[in-house]
Formats: structure tokens, sequence, C-alpha cells
């Protein structure tokens, strides 16, 4: 029976109705190590032709025994042959020069030059072509398949267990992404209006280059070229099959990412094939980049990405250890169903666990609970070219109070304009904050900012610089250049601890309050200082804060119920009110009533604290990891340190509890990371060795021992393997 025509016939038909050639691109699954590769000859190397040494070989340069194979006949034999060959056509065939790249995440390696593997599956095996040719080997099954007569085609079933159904298997099993971008080529130059199409735009160059480091002003440069619409849909393309936008996260470089958004790029962008969203990848790329990605998290979260793609279970609450493969079924039950967050399957979530830090969780929880600005603050703020400032609440730790409050005085200032200056007072202990939010103001909004210490000022003339014609006139001073440099222009002025300043001073203010002019010390002309931000930052007013905070501590500190938010309203513009009223007690009422509003800088709750702590320390591990230096002058003897935090809540949380001081502030809670510091520097160097400069890292953990923050350095496999 075996040679029976007709039994061979249904046996073929059966096999093409269950087993069809692969549509063109698609890819089947297999173990690395299977894969075929092509390995340039670097014996035989021209270097004058480039574009030879990584050429892929034709269907010409097939060897003769797969060309001779390839000629029998392609009548289906009575039973599989052990060796066969098909001749597919790859639409996807590289062009000479395309070289192979080893960094694309995907099972196949390949750069966007290279050849689409083709898959052709058969009982038992799929073997794919990275060459680029067309004949593909394909090997015997392990069992063959038993031929079912009297059975009408539409019903018949599957043979169980047969090799039919375990290459469907294998063809359904998709491997996950490992979080690691393709690499792109660096063209020769990114020359505007050079690439394909239409319009000259070539994202695949604009990708290369920035994948390779190129400046921020060049990527600029290009963009500006072209028309808005075109950019847009261009940026919000695809580079091999990821986002463009993905591209410009994994440089951790936040001026390259608001370039990218400020050209229409979507910040809620997904990776189709794994459906990890960007925000994500920016969490989980900090492990490839053995580097921290914060800033970039809450650049992403400023600019619009949702914190709902994360599971909630990861940052809510934020202050506590995450287990080593992420939260439990039980507290993941409520997203595990939701379609935004199926990317985050078992692999997903240990690596996002591993990778997610204490700060970056606060951020999460902080941005699902902030308010989304409406559709007419993004109007006003990009019609006056201020649109970064509604990222202000998203990048500080605390003082949520102070950020809105800020954010809607400038969106009102900016709205409707007037010859008066801005002018805002900051209240609150020294060390929660006061500084930081001006500095990130300005680092926002590009502006210059000046910061006035008023301490070592008595006189008008000391501050602002001696009048013709005295000594000094023509020097003027740091504040009277400054105002002048930025004449007509958005800048800030802080004024630091306004309490020391004296009658003479607020006197010479009142004029620039009122007006919007000044006269320049040096040379005698006018300066248009309507748009400048003065802040008057003052301790003078912590007693009215500390009493306010222990009166309302629950309402303000502990509850999060989003149902109190009108009665933290309510209390807020209270204290505002209470604060003005002792400002004026203590100050002229003249300069009191220039001020356009009172902010209160509130002291840190304890979660607060631990994310203040964790900054820290995330600064002192940029500081150690940096090489080793022995050259005199120069020296850096504690280096090629990787400093990686073990339970960062519980180590925070001990480290705060033990050095917050509400008078104090942040600058209390360095001397936690300065505790950490001295503990690593004692432990680095009870290393019995001399320190060398080498590429090589020694990891340090910090980790908690009861209720005791402890450091302990790895030791190397080798001295383990000794042990």
């Amino acid at each position: 029976m075996i040679n029976d025509p007709e039994q061979a016939k249904l046996r073929h038909e059966k096999l093409m109705r269950y087993m069809p050639t692969l549509p063109q691109g698609s890819q089947s699954r297999m173990p690395n190590d299977l894969l075929p590769r092509y390995e340039p000859d670097r014996h035989s190397y021209d270097s004058s032709d480039d574009a030879d040494y990584f050429k892929t070989p034709s269907p010409k340069e097939a060897s003769p025994t797969s060309s001779r194979v390839s000629d029998k006949s392609s009548s289906p034999p009575p039973r599989p042959v052990t060796l066969q060959t098909l001749q597919t056509k790859d639409p996807w065939e590289a062009p000479p020069g395309g070289a192979v790249s080893p960094h694309h995440p995907q099972l196949i390696h390949r750069t966007s030059n290279d050849a689409m593997p083709t898959a052709i599956a058969i009982p038992g095996r799929v073997i794919r072509s990275l060459s680029g040719g067309s004949e593909i080997l394909l090997g015997r099954p392990a069992v063959e398949p038993v031929p079912v007569s009297n059975v009408e085609p539409a019903v018949e079933p599957k043979p169980v267990g047969s090799p039919i159904e375990e290459v469907v298997v294998e063809e359904e099993k998709e491997s996950e992404w490992d979080f690691i971008l393709p690499e792109i080529p660096a063209p020769p130059a990114l020359t505007p209006g050079a690439g394909e199409g239409d319009d000259g735009f070539s994202l695949q160059d604009l990708v290369g280059a920035v994948q390779h480091g190129i400046n921020s002003r060049f990527i600029n440069n290009y963009l500006v070229y072209y028309d808005k619409e075109i950019v847009k849909k261009h940026l919000n393309g695809t580079v091999e099959s990821f986002p463009s936008i993905f591209f410009a996260v994994a440089t951790n470089n936040e001026w390259v990412i608001r370039t990218w958004v400020s050209f229409g790029a979507n910040v809620s962008a997904v990776h189709e094939a794994s459906k990890v969203p960007l925000l994500g990848f920016a969490i989980m790329h900090s492990e490839t980049l053995e580097a921290d990605t914060t800033l970039t998290v809450a650049t992403l979260l400023s600019l619009g990405a949702s914190p709902q793609v994360i599971p909630s279970a990861f940052y809510t609450p934020f202050c506590r250890d995450l287990p080593d493969n992420g939260p439990s079924d039980e507290n993941l039950k409520n997203d595990i169903e939701d379609e935004n967050k199926i990317w985050c399957t078992a692999a997903a979530r240990a690596n996002l666990a591993r990778a997610m830090n204490l700060t970056q969780r606060y951020y999460l929880e902080r941005a699902a609970k902030t308010k989304k600005p409406s559709i007419r603050h993004r109007q006003v703020a990009l019609l006056r070219n201020a649109e970064p400032l509604l990222g202000i609440p998203y990048f500080l730790v605390g003082q949520t109070i102070a950020a809105n409050q800020l954010l809607r005085k400038l969106l009102s200032y900016i709205m409707v304009p007037s010859r008066k200056p801005l002018v805002l007072a900051f209240a609150g202990p020294s060390g929660h904050g006061k500084t930081e939010l001006a500095r990130r103001l300005g680092h926002l909004m590009s502006l210059e900012l000046e910061v006035v210490d008023c301490t070592i000022f008595n006189r008008e003339s000391e501050l602002f610089g001696p009048r013709h014609p005295y000594v000094g006139a023509e020097r003027g001073s740091p504040l009277n250049n400054f105002l002048a440099k930025n004449a007509g222009q958005r800048c800030i002025v802080f004024l630091d601890e306004f309490e020391k300043t004296t009658s003479d001073i607020h006197q010479a203010l009142l004029f620039l309050f009122d007006n919007g002019e000044y006269q320049d010390r040096r040379h005698l002309t006018k300066i248009d200082c309507s748009k400048t931000i003065w802040i008057l930052a003052t301790n003078a007013l912590d007693a009215i804060i500390q009493n306010f905070c222990k009166l309302h501590h629950k309402l303000l500190f502990l509850d999060d119920d989003q149902g109190d938010h009108c009665e933290k309203l309510r209390l807020i513009k209270q204290l505002s009110k209470e604060l003005k009223e002792d400002f004026l007690s203590k100050f002229d009422s003249p300069i009191t009533g220039r001020i356009s509003a009172f902010l209160p800088f509130l002291p840190f709750s304890p979660g607060e604290q631990a994310v203040i702590v964790h900054k820290s320390l995330l600064d002192l591990g940029q500081k150690v990891r940096r090489p080793i230096c022995l050259t005199p002058g120069s020296e850096r003897f504690l280096g090629n340190v990787r400093m990686r935090i073990r339970r960062d809540a519980s180590v925070c949380r001990v480290l705060a509890e033990a050095e917050y001081h509400s008078d104090l502030g942040a600058r209390s809670l360095s001397a936690g990371a300065k505790t950490v510091e001295e503990m690593l520097v004692e432990t680095y160097l009870d290393v019995d060795e001399k320190i060398k400069e080498s590429d090589s890292m020694i990891e340090f953990v910090v980790d908690v021992n009861g209720t005791e923050v402890v450091v302990n350095m790895v030791q190397p496999k080798e001295l383990k393997t000794d042990a």
C-alpha cells in the first residue's frame, strides 16, 4: 500500500492542508544556538571594497550540493526523503553592504539592512534562511503522520502527538522581548532632505544618529527643516518595528526626549509585538544601560505618559519593598486582566521589580493621584511657549500644595500679561524645597535664574551696585547685570532668606515691583523687568506652618481620600491668609502689598523623607561608579563601584527615621547618605590588596539587618568557588 499513488496523493494533500508555506515576513521561534549565522571571511577581506565585505550571499553563490538537491523533482514522494531543498523568493533580500548586527532583541539578529528571515514550516523542523538567499535546507520529521482515508477534509481531526501539532505549537510559542533595542547603523551624515521618499525625511538615519550619540542641537536642526505635519508623521513611525520614540528614550537624555515630544511624538507609544509601553521600557532599560533612568521616567510622566500602564500594585503604596519577582498574583488581580497590562508577564514583572526603585514608585503614585491639565491649560501654555510648566508637580518630592499653587499663578500670569512683574513669597522651613522648586522652574522653562543670598547685603547699593559718580558704578553688581542681560525676557530672581533684608532694600524693590522698570547702574539706561519672576524665600513664618501642620496632620499627611481634596484646598487657603498676616507683622506693608501669592512649604511626610534619602543614595551611586584614577592631582581612590540597594524602602526609611529634623529638612536627610558612604569606604578599605586602575567593577549591596543599615561587598565568583 505504501507505493499506491492514490494514497500518496491523499497524504500529500493532507500535509499541504495542515502545513502551508508561511506568509512572507512571518517568523517562527527557534533557540538562538540553532540559528545559522553568516560570518564574513576576514582573511579574504579586501580593504578597498567595504561594500563587498559584508555582502550577503546571493542565490547564485549557493553551494553545488544545495543546487543539485534543489534540482530534484518537486512531486511528492511516497514518504519524506531525508534531505530536500525548497526554492523561495525572499522579498526582504538584503542589498550588498548589509552588515549583520548582534544587537537585535529578537532571536534573529539583524540590522535594518539585513534580510528579513523567511520561515518554511514542514513536519518536524522549521529552518530559517538568514543569508537573504532563496535556498532553505529541510530535515526529516521524527514521526510520520499516518494517512487517514475516507475522511472529509473539512472535518479531519489533527493526529494527536503528530509532528504537525508540534510544529504549530512551535510556531505559536512567542519569545519575550528582552528590552534591548536593535542597533541601527549610523548614517555618514544627517542631512535634511537627503532621505528616500518624496519629502526627503529619513527616520532611519535620524534614529541611527541618535543611537550613536549625535548632539541634540543637530537633531533639532534636522527636524525644523521639515513641515511640522511631516515630522509628526515620521516620528510616530517605526524603525525595526519599534516606535521611534523608544530610541529617544533609550538615550536617557531628557532633552532628546523633550525634542521628540515637542515635534509630535506620542509618549503613550507601545511596541506592537510585545505590547510593552514606553514608560515600562524606560524603567526596565536601566538594567541595559546600567544607569539610573529616574529622570527619564519623571520626564515622561510630566509629558503626559499615563502611570496606569504599570500595574498599580508595583507602586501603591510606594514606600514598601517589592518582592524579587514583583507583586503576588493576589495583589495583581485588579490589573492582570487589563488589556493595557497584558505585556506584564511573569518574566516582565520580575524585570520590572528588579529595575523599579523607590523614587520611581513615588513618582508613579504621585502621577496617578495628580489631576491632569485641562485642554485649555495646555492650549494657553503652548501658545505662551510655556508647556513644560505643566510638568512642575512631577519632579518634586513633597510640596504638592506649593507646586500646584505655583502652576496656577504662573498660568494666570502668562494668560493675562501685565506690566507688573510676578512677585511670590515662598514660606517654609529651611531645606524643604524652596530653592529646588525655583531651580526646577528655571530648568523646565529654560529661564535664567539668579539666586541672591540676602544675608550679605545691608544696603541697596550693595545689592544693585553703587550709583554714579561713586566708585564701582561702572561695574554694576551681579543682580544689576543679570537684570540688564535679561531685559524684556522671562527670568527668575530668587531672594533667599529675604527676612534678613533691610527697609533700604525694600524701598529699592518697590519701584521694580510696581512699574516693572529698572535703571542700569552702569549705563543709566531703562530696563524692562515686567517679565521677571521675583521669588522671596523666607523662614520667618516657620512657626505658623509648624503649628498648622500639627493641628491638621492627619488630613495633610496621612489621609489620601480623594473626597477630602476640597477640604485640603480650604485649609491651604486659610494657611496662606495666616502667612500673609504674619508677613505683614514682620515686614513693611508696602512690600507685603506687592506680593501676588504666599506659597507654604510643609514638612516632609515619613514616605517623602525616605524618597529624599533614596535620591541622595542615587547620587552617591553615580559618584562611586566613576573609574578609579591614580594620576597625581586628579586622584579618585574610591571608584569602579556598582552600588545596589536591596529593600530600598526599608533602607531609606531606617535612615530617614534616624536623621530627619523638621527644622533642617533635606539637609538633615543627606546625612543618611553620608552614613552609607562612610560604611562603604570602610568596607572598601578592608580589602587586602592595592587599589588599581581597572575596567572591572566591584558590587556593594546596601541592605537592612533588623533595624540597622549594612553595606556588604559581593565577593567575585572565583572567590566564592574557593570558599
